[in-house]
């Protein structure tokens, strides 16, 4: 689209880039400037009506339009609210280049900006002078004795503010004491240059030195490009967009002459910058392809090895770490989650989530400089955001790194402001380190993570079990990264597969020896990620123990592996009478080890229980690997540990053989269907089938997106699209009583205004039905992309009440809710659908799941019915129990589990939000 005539200089803003924005208003909440000014002009959208109108020559490139467009941090927060995608940041840069022009920078600010801009930066070897000088000063003693004279006291406060906190300036800059290229450890898999940056070569080199030591750990060779030069964000950001492109077109030529698979970057706003090198030079016949060629080869670090898949590393460096998401990571390169991946891999770190981690700290290349005041006023509410007690602020950009260690140093506060890859690296380096070390690295250890790897592990392994039962290649672990719960993954050490009770001890002594942790994994249905890993520990999958080891019919026993699976054990008994009761929705997939894990239950826990009312024994390998017998045939006396270890999650040992109670088949079975126009009538019909004196063996519910789902999945049966409620109710028994159970239900239901209600016709439709509603989760893949489903308990009598709020928080959260329960016994699914390719969606999904888990705690219920914590859920246990419950639970675990080896960090909160839990219990306490 031609440009608008109203700007006179070559390069303007496009037309067809703001004539996207409908003024909506979306980007308000969003942008840092608008939510402290409150002003109009100073919000994203007032900006582009602005910019538009001088296009159209309704106003001139002056002062008018100057404040409000470099009153713009350029942090492209707006952009990610932005429901229509207008591009603010190019609109504001190529504004800025307008301005530039005709309003060029005069006095002092002008001649320090061009001699900065176009002087120094531009120029290596300018720069790594003004390095020295700065060195000179840390260590001649003239930093000490401007100090003691107060001649800082001179300078604006911000400029004495980043004086305290200049880190001591390297002998030399990066790029002169690294290698022209580093060789990869091991196999290569990678050739990569390295961008050394202006601020990260001279003053954070240190940055740069790890960056290549952990690239060459995960098999890359870096390249470190001579000609390579200042990347020229700062210069755009001022608006000097004619040598941003002079620079641009130096990188250009000496990173695609290195010959590299990629160009990686480590500082947020560089990485930007380059991959919008296609844009800049768009109007460049001459460099037009290789720009955009280019700019698809940068990539920042965390995200190049989220996506080759990293090495996670197994030395601990031991405390906590919150993460500010750079501007121009989060919104310019849509880097969120593969940090926080990095470092939630690292053993013996803890990641404390900031609040409203992508808020901008006023740094913002050179803003901090040029506008003291608003960056100071941004930078107190980023420290006011940093969570109590955490030993390490991490983040990607170097702008931030100085911007936030000046407000921790005004705060006088003692965290530690670290790059991500420096924390990775740490951990790599510590590899092998003893545990002494280690823990006198910071005050508060974690727990239940890697010690030291021992690179004989998998030897060890295969010599235990045979080189077929161990997994160790990395694209054979990718599967293995996550169970059904796929929003955290990480990468486990290795997979093993033993085929009995004995190996399964030998491998857990081995990691127990080597302080390795390890996970026990069924067939990977579960829910809520207890079978998931946080990265380096060692998966004993339990899928090969798949026997059915005994049968005993007269006296209803069976006792079978762990890795046998739900439903082939009521199909091994069936023909001869029996079956086996517990039926979860994945029961022809899921372990009934799994179950136990998890203590499942199903459709017809209603009447019949869940798993613990059907286990009777158990063999289970501790975490030391000795193996305990619990339970079995007789009635054991003493305290109930077959209670205990069912529903643990694998925290406290592995199980290794299940004896189960098997149930006699009823003499027979009804079905009836109803359909209701409204859920609040459906609702109260299950509650008053019940009240009734009624105990059917199954009560379960779908609402009208649930009812979508299926009728879109593999076993549609027909049902109108227009009813709010499907509701399936099954008796069972003695023949003669079932048609008079049958008789009641369906006055019920006709009490409260059923559209239509019939038992099944013939035994094919009843299995029709149950085919359908059991596809549910799986069949919600035909109205969205990604789905989280949540497993909270509520008293019948709550129904109606808490479906409305279920409802009321979708639409809160903006992400649409199918719900499928067993209504029965009050355990919802809510499933939330959403697309986590579009931005922000996840986080409101699981936002959306943690408040209706709160709505269940609230009437009466809880967190949890059948799916179990997990990862998932381990924050929402502070809704259920106080931090003097949590002790205890903690402390069961401990005496089978001392050293948190077996399964870590699942079920309970991690030790960071110890203060949140307190709070809350003092909260119940008050009644607040």
């Amino acid at each position: 689209m031609a440009a608008a005539t109203g700007y006179p200089y070559p390069d303007p803003p496009d037309e067809g880039k703001w004539s996207v924005c409908i003024h909506c208003g979306m980007c308000l909440d969003a942008c840092p400037t608008y939510q402290e000014e409150k002003l109009e002009h100073q919000s994203p959208r007032g900006r582009v009506y602005l910019i538009k109108a001088a296009g159209e020559g309704r106003i001139g490139l002056d002062e008018g339009l100057y404040d409000p467009v470099f009153q713009c941090l350029d942090c492209r927060a707006c952009e990610t609210a932005c429901p229509s995608g207008v591009q603010v940041g190019a609109l504001i840069e190529e504004a800025r280049g307008q301005l530039h022009q005709a309003m060029p920078p005069r006095g002092w600010k002008g001649m320090v900006s061009r001699l900065f801009l176009r002087h120094i930066f531009p120029k290596p070897e300018r720069l790594h002078f003004l390095g020295k000088l700065l060195r000179f000063y840390q260590r001649s003693g003239l930093q000490a004795a401007a100090r003691k004279l107060g001649l800082l006291s001179l300078l604006p406060d911000h400029l004495r503010g980043m004086e305290a906190v200049l880190p001591e300036i390297p002998e030399a800059p990066s790029r002169k004491r690294l290698p022209k290229v580093s060789p990869a450890r091991g196999e290569r898999r990678y050739r990569v240059a390295l961008l050394t940056g202006c601020v990260m070569d001279v003053v954070y080199g240190g940055i740069n030195e790890a960056t290549v030591r952990v690239l060459t750990r995960n098999g890359c060779d870096v390249v470190i490009p001579e000609r390579q030069r200042c990347c020229g964000a700062l210069q755009v950001h001022a608006g000097d967009r004619e040598t941003a492109k002079e620079l641009a077109r130096q990188n250009i030529d000496a990173f695609l002459d290195a010959g590299v698979d990629r160009v990686i970057v480590n500082a947020a706003g560089c990485g930007s910058a380059m991959q919008e090198y296609g844009e800049l030079l768009a109007g460049d016949p001459e460099y037009r392809e290789k720009a955009a060629r280019l700019a698809g080869m940068v990539q920042d670090v965390a995200s190049f090895l989220d996506e080759i898949g990293y090495e996670p590393p197994s030395g601990r460096v031991n405390g906590t770490v919150t993460y500010h998401e750079a501007c121009h990571l989060a919104h310019g390169q849509r880097v969120r989650q593969q940090p926080r991946k990095l470092l939630k891999s690292i053993p013996g770190l803890t990641l404390v989530e900031m609040p409203d981690a992508a808020r901008c700290c006023g740094s913002a290349g050179v803003y901090n400089l040029t506008h003291p005041d608003m960056a100071g006023r941004l930078l107190e509410r980023k420290v006011d955001d940093i969570p109590e007690g955490v030993d390490y602020v991490a983040m990607g950009n170097p702008g931030c790194m100085l911007q936030i260690a000046m407000g921790i140093h005004e705060r006088g506060g003692r965290e530690r402001v670290v790059h991500t890859v420096e924390l990775l690296d740490e951990a790599y380096r510590r590899e092998g380190m003893p545990e002494e070390e280690v823990a006198a690295a910071v005050e508060a250890p974690a727990r239940g993570v890697s010690e030291p790897r021992d690179e004989g592990l998998i030897e060890e392994l295969i010599r235990l079990l045979g080189k077929d039962a161990v997994l160790f290649r990395k694209e054979d672990l990718l599967a293995y990264e996550c169970d059904a719960y796929t929003l955290e993954k990480a990468q486990p050490r290795a997979v093993v597969f033993p085929k009995d009770t004995e190996e399964t001890a030998e491998v857990v002594r081995l990691l127990n020896r080597m302080k390795i942790p390890f996970i026990p994994r069924g067939a990977g249905t579960g829910l809520s990620g207890g079978a998931t890993p946080r990265g380096g520990e060692v998966i004993i999958s339990l899928a090969r123990m798949n026997r059915l080891l005994s049968v005993d019919l007269p006296n209803r026993i069976a006792v079978v592996q762990p890795g046998y699976i739900n439903l082939h054990l009521t199909q091994a008994v069936s023909d001869r009478g029996y079956y086996y009761a517990p039926d979860p929705s994945s029961q022809q997939a899921c372990t009934i080890g799994g179950n136990v894990g998890e203590n499942a239950g199903g459709a017809h826990c209603l009447k019949y229980g869940v798993t613990t009312n059907h286990v009777l024994g158990i063999k289970v390998v501790l975490p030391d690997g000795e193996v305990a017998e619990l339970g079995g045939l007789p009635d054991t006396p003493g305290y109930d540990l077959v209670g205990l270890f069912v529903g643990s999650e694998g925290t406290m040992g592995i199980v290794t053989e299940i004896t189960v109670r098997l149930m006699k088949k009823p003499e027979g079975v009804r079905t009836v269907l109803a359909l209701f126009d409204r859920v609040e009538d459906a609702s109260e019909a299950v509650s008053d089938i019940i009240a009734a004196g009624i105990l059917p063996a199954a009560l379960e519910m779908m609402d009208t997106l649930a009812i979508e789902a299926v009728e879109k999945g593999t076993f549609p049966v027909g049902y109108p699209r227009d009813v709010e409620a499907v509701l399936l109710v099954e008796v069972d028994g003695v023949e003669a009583g079932l048609e008079e159970q049958i008789r009641r239900i369906v006055d019920v239901c006709r009490k409260h205004r059923v559209r239509e209600v019939r038992p099944a016709a013939s035994e094919e439709e009843r299995a029709r039905w149950w085919a359908n509603r059991k596809t549910a989760f799986g069949a919600v893949g035909t109205l969205s992309p990604d789905y989280l489903v949540q497993d909270g308990v509520i008293p019948r009598s709550r129904l109606p009440e808490v479906l409305a709020r279920v409802a009321e928080i979708g639409k809160e959260k903006g992400v649409r809710i199918a719900n499928v329960f067993h209504a029965g016994d009050g355990n919802l699914h809510p499933l939330i659908l959403f697309d986590s390719r579009v931005p922000g969606k996840t986080e409101r999904a699981i936002q959306a799941g943690s408040a209706i888990l709160k709505v269940c705690v609230d009437v009466g219920g809880s967190i949890t019915g059948e799916h179990g914590v997990g990862l998932e859920k381990r924050e929402e246990m502070k809704y259920l129990l106080t931090e003097e419950e949590l002790e205890v639970q903690t402390a069961v675990r401990e005496v089978f589990n001392p050293e948190d080896l077996c399964n870590p960090g699942k079920m309970l909160p991690r030790p960071a939000r110890c203060a949140e839990v307190k709070k809350h219990a003092k909260d119940q306490d008050s009644g607040g």
